[in-house]
């Protein structure tokens, strides 16, 4: 659709070319007309013209300042001028806004005709410009992915591969060397796939705009992978490492979650041929960087790493720890055991893995044969366990899951025994000062240095009693024993067990036992 804007300050001028122009002949769709350029202005800000027919002199502001205006807020509008007078300085005014025509008065109307239609060519060849350009650019990641693709897995078409770089804009200099690289980028678990996908294309797009004697060529390989192909001169090959900061930095600016990078630089080859093993070599590495820290560039060798031997004798080693579960004892075996491994980074990450889900699974048994109320081994835990160790993504963070994971099952025991003993602790001093009459839950609590809530507490959930009705129970099952003796009185039995007054000693007695101390005494006569 093609939209013309005529500004003059002669109505007669106006009216005219509105009635007289055959406008659809000449491919316009929309006319609108203003009497002037500051209601110019705003029209052209409503109907945002391809076209401006203006004429030059005009009261408030003139035609060069007007078409001024809308070239720079529209830099696509064709402007053609209409003027009555032969000025040079209108005429500069509009070679240096690359008018289309300078039609004079009084107008010919097949002239300006001609003008218009000249006006809706150049406009229809922009259209179709803008057009080609847009398709280019949506298509340019599948061009960049074909020619990278085709580097790494496809026998080279020179002709093809001169074609795609061509659409790709993508130029390499004779004598350049080249260089696969893989950027894996750290994301948090909980970060949704657009957020990784926004932090991708960010990474790409900066890529391809930065130098430092590099051109750059990167491309999606998953939802976790960045391949990037680098020309270079053959010495800058490990000069990659100062386009790391810069890159990490450029996202951090832009608060994207994916600061921290893990950059695989593959050897370099002299000629694109060789990418494909600067690829392989890459690629193999990926597994070793179980191994290192997120945030690091690493220069990928071809020689095979350094395998650690997973066996046995590291589980029965941490076996031998299950029977104290001291805390640094275990802290201690695990970061020797990671510095260990670490230094082997041609072990096996899932042998790793399975070393540390074993282990866990190890000290949740131990938990559970202390008395630890839970289910740690049941197999739906067990699969949690393995799940989570599974989508880990570096030794460090596996050492670290594991190690929180120990203090937490290490801490409940702990807790769990020292309440036991907190019980035990009662029940012993209630036993041996059951005849105290003044014995209370904060004279018990001051005891075992716990509040007197939380002990009442603590007691009922170990032993489904109250601490009152255990110290009933000791002082009746006393009293009965002391009640089988005959020569003692019932008011000496009931001082001795506690009480003060031998008829709530004989109401608790009958409550406990179903019988009165004398019913009871009766029936166990010598």
């Amino acid at each position: 659709m093609i939209k013309l804007l005529v500004v003059d300050d002669e109505s007669a001028t106006r009216k005219g070319l509105m009635k007289h122009i055959r406008w659809d002949e000449l491919g316009v769709d929309v006319v609108e007309e203003a009497k002037d350029g500051i209601d110019g202005l705003e029209a052209a800000r409503r109907m945002q013209p391809d076209i401006v027919v203006s004429d030059i002199r005009m009261p408030g502001m003139n035609g060069i300042e007007f078409t001024t205006s809308v070239r720079e807020q529209f830099p696509d509008c064709k402007i053609i001028y209409l003027s009555g007078y032969s000025d040079k300085e209108y005429l500069k005014a509009a070679i240096r806004l690359n008018a289309v025509s300078y039609v004079e008065k009084p107008i010919d109307i097949d002239e300006l005709q001609t003008v218009i239609r000249e006006a809706v060519r150049l406009c229809a060849e922009n259209h179709k410009a803008n057009h080609i350009s847009l398709a280019l650019s949506e298509s340019l990641p599948f061009i960049r992915q074909n020619i990278v693709n085709g580097l790494l897995h496809s026998p080279i078409d020179g002709g093809e591969l001169q074609r795609n770089m061509q659409l790709a804009g993508v130029a390499f200099a004779p004598g350049d060397w080249y260089t696969i690289s893989i950027l894996v980028p750290a994301f948090d678990e909980e970060e949704s796939n657009d957020v990784k996908l926004r932090c991708s294309n960010r990474i790409i797009d900066y890529l391809h705009q930065a130098s430092d004697g590099f051109t750059h060529l990167a491309v999606m390989q998953d939802s976790a992978r960045i391949v990037v192909l680098s020309a270079h001169r053959p010495e800058r090959r490990h000069e990659l490492s100062a386009v790391y900061p810069l890159l990490a930095a450029h996202l951090n600016d832009h608060r994207l979650p994916c600061a921290k990078l893990s950059w695989i630089v593959g050897p370099a080859s002299p000629g694109l041929p060789g990418v494909r093993a600067s690829y392989e070599t890459a690629a193999g590495y990926l597994k070793q960087l179980f191994y290192c820290d997120s945030g690091t560039i690493v220069y990928a060798a071809g020689t095979p790493a350094a395998v650690y031997r997973i066996d046995d004798d590291i589980m029965n080693d941490f076996a031998k720890l299950m029977q104290e579960l001291n805390k640094e004892a275990i802290a201690a075996f695990t970061d020797k055991l990671y510095g260990a491994i670490r230094a082997k980074t041609g072990t096996p990450v899932d042998d790793v893995k399975n070393v540390f889900y074993r282990m866990m699974r190890l000290l949740a048994e131990q938990g559970e044969k202390r008395g630890l109320r839970s289910s740690l081994s049941s197999p739906g835990q067990e699969e949690y366990d393995w799940a989570m160790i599974s989508r880990i993504g570096d030794f460090k963070q596996l050492k670290d899951y594991f190690l929180r994971r120990a203090a937490d099952l290490l801490d409940r025991i702990a807790s769990m025994e020292s309440n036991c003993r907190a019980v035990l602790d009662v029940q012993k001093y209630i036993r041996g000062h059951y005849s105290d009459k003044e014995i209370t839950v904060n004279m018990l609590a001051d005891h075992v240095h716990l509040t007197p809530t939380y002990l009442s507490s603590l007691f009922r959930k170990e032993t489904g009693k109250t601490i009152s009705e255990y110290i009933t129970e000791v002082r009746i099952a006393r009293s009965a024993d002391l009640l089988r003796a005959p020569q003692s009185k019932l008011y000496e039995v009931a001082d001795l067990a506690g009480y003060n007054d031998a008829n709530y000693f004989s109401k608790a007695f009958k409550k406990i036992t179903g019988l009165t101390p004398t019913q009871f005494r009766r029936k166990h006569k010598p």
